[in-house]
């Protein structure tokens, strides 16, 4: 299998060059990643337990769906992808809540923000996720150590741009 190519981008998310992903992980480039917030019936989010061979923060949580956008894909396509690769979930609409830069200089990303709701039955993709939770944002918040940086940040992000009338 080739290895994936990402876009490296500045701090006004401009693309500099494509990548190897694997250059991206080791120089600790800037890169474009997705974020979706699944949310089902009750408010409750999905969240995922990274698998112990993921390149970035093996074993633990994920309070969004997602990964890193592939060079020369767009935001949206890419949040599409990883749903239906990540957890089987297809034939959903998701929200836009713009981009954002996250993570930390171990891991800087631009990020494309989305959300949507979802019930129905998840096909995991077994070399990216272990298992998946349903959990309120405040128990996401209160074990806020167990989950990545960056889906930590995209979550609060998310969380301050709800509409006022949806329950936190």
């Amino acid at each position: 299998m080739s290895e994936e190519w990402v876009d490296w981008v500045n701090e006004a998310d401009e693309v500099i060059a494509a990548v190897p992903r694997s250059q991206m992980r080791r120089e600790h480039l800037r890169h474009r990643a997705s974020y979706i917030v699944i949310l089902d019936e009750a408010e409750r989010l999905y969240v995922q337990r990274r698998t112990q061979t993921k390149d970035y923060c093996p074993g633990m949580l994920d309070a969004c769906c997602g990964g890193v956008v592939q060079a020369g894909e767009a935001y949206l396509p890419s949040a599409y992808r990883e749903l239906e690769e990540e957890m089987g979930i297809r034939g959903v609409t998701l929200t836009e809540h713009g981009t954002h830069p996250l993570g930390d200089e171990a891991c800087p990303v631009w990020g494309g923000l989305y959300s949507c709701h979802y019930q129905g039955p998840l096909q995991l993709q077994a070399e990216e996720v272990e298992y998946v939770l349903r959990m309120s944002a405040e128990e996401i918040l209160a074990r806020a150590d167990e989950f990545t940086p960056d889906s930590l940040q995209a979550l609060q992000i998310w969380l301050a741009l709800r509409s006022p009338d949806l329950p936190a």
